[in-house]
């Protein structure tokens, strides 16, 4: 990158609330020269190590408490007394709720009050992604769901399959990954979007280092590892039940430390897309913000918002229109149409710039300084 394009990078960088930056962040041992792939898996890290320090900069103590309600609601929902006795089969319903004695029930009680707090908590941390948290939860209780129809007629699941038997929990299986797909293509498109509008610039090579910048490579390499945790959990689990009295202890060994390792994954799936797009954020996907936008209207239409200069709080012209694309009244001397940041007016041609001066103060800022607070980097 040139050295001009660097300075406009930095001077656009004054506006982000991050301690320090990706590109900051150097390997002590690269792995791109010694074996194939390396670089994509050096990419990976360093967004890890970058993720990483950033949550441990940022995390509080109301994270690591909801995650130790989790905890504490995920064993005590695992593990019990009858656990290793085995049960009775032959009781179901509510003759099977009514057989639990009076100290198990007390303990599925806490449980479910536990996971409530939980998911209250991973509502309240995360504005954003708060209906996705509940969606993923209700994803997890899925699978395990799925599982359950997997081993009725087949203790030993997955071996002896037979196709007869899997209808069911193929079902709720395919079900769970349509779902978990568009939460993932939601925060795709939104971070792309995000780019797009508030870090637009003329110089592309400033545009690939904004778009590295918040890439979501790492943040995907976690979602998978979630996915994968919560399915041999749940997998794990029920297959100890179903397969009771033959010494399977191993398994539910498992269960729980795939599930216990999944809790702090999921609180990461959830606050990454949320510190990287702001809390003003609506994580969607483009389709369906097409769609909002057609409902609500003209999708060419603006709303006037309150931008002002970020020196000396001069009201600017600046607006943000419905679909969340900044425009200005073009610059050119008798052409009042209204241009988008970064592109060129549809009468004159002329370029609007990302950076705008203020009639008031004389100073030069990008334009998105003149909405401050919206965005996180």
């Amino acid at each position: 990158m040139g050295e001009g394009a660097t300075a406009v990078l930095e001077t656009d960088r004054e506006h982000t609330s991050l301690p320090f930056r990706m590109g900051d962040v150097e390997l002590s041992r690269p792995l791109s020269t010694s074996i194939p792939g390396g670089e994509f898996i050096d990419k990976l890290r360093k967004e890890w190590v970058f993720q990483f320090k950033l949550l441990r900069s940022e995390w509080n103590k109301q994270h690591y408490t909801a995650l130790l309600f989790g905890v504490l609601a995920f064993l005590l929902g695992s593990i019990s007394s009858e656990l290793f006795g085995g049960g009775d089969a032959t009781i179901t319903g509510i003759d099977g709720i009514l057989a639990i004695n009076g100290f198990q029930f007390f303990q599925i009680l806490i449980s479910v009050l536990f996971w409530a707090w939980f998911a209250y908590q991973a509502w309240n941390l995360f504005p954003v992604m708060k209906i996705h948290a509940l969606s993923l939860l209700a994803m997890w209780n899925g699978l395990g769901l799925a599982q359950v129809f997997f081993h009725r007629n087949n203790p030993s699941f997955p071996l002896d399959m037979q196709l007869s038997d899997m209808m069911e929990g193929t079902l709720i299986v395919l079900i769970v990954m349509f779902f978990i797909f568009f939460f993932w293509k939601a925060v795709i498109e939104t971070r792309d979007l995000h780019v797009e509008i508030n870090h637009l610039h003329e110089d592309v090579r400033v545009m690939e280092t904004e778009l590295a910048e918040h890439s979501l490579a790492g943040w995907s390499a976690a979602f998978a590892l979630w996915m994968a945790l919560v399915f041999i959990s749940s997998w794990a689990g029920i297959h100890h039940i179903a397969t009771i009295g033959d010494s399977q202890i191993p398994f539910l060994v498992v269960h729980l430390l795939t599930g216990i390792g999944s809790l702090p994954l999921l609180f990461f799936v959830l606050w990454y897309p949320q510190r990287m797009l702001g809390s003003d954020a609506n994580v969607r996907t483009k389709a369906a913000l097409d769609a909002s936008i057609e409902m609500e209207g003209n999708p060419q239409s603006s709303v006037q918002t309150d931008s002002r200069c970020p020196e000396c709080k001069a009201p600017s012209p600046l607006f943000r229109k419905e679909n969340g694309e900044l425009a200005h009244p073009c610059l050119a001397p008798g052409c009042n149409n209204n241009v988008v940041i970064g592109t060129k007016c549809s009468s004159c041609k002329v370029l609007m710039s990302s950076r705008l001066q203020c009639s008031s103060c004389g100073v030069n800022a990008p334009a998105l300084d003149y909405y401050p607070d919206q965005e996180a980097w």
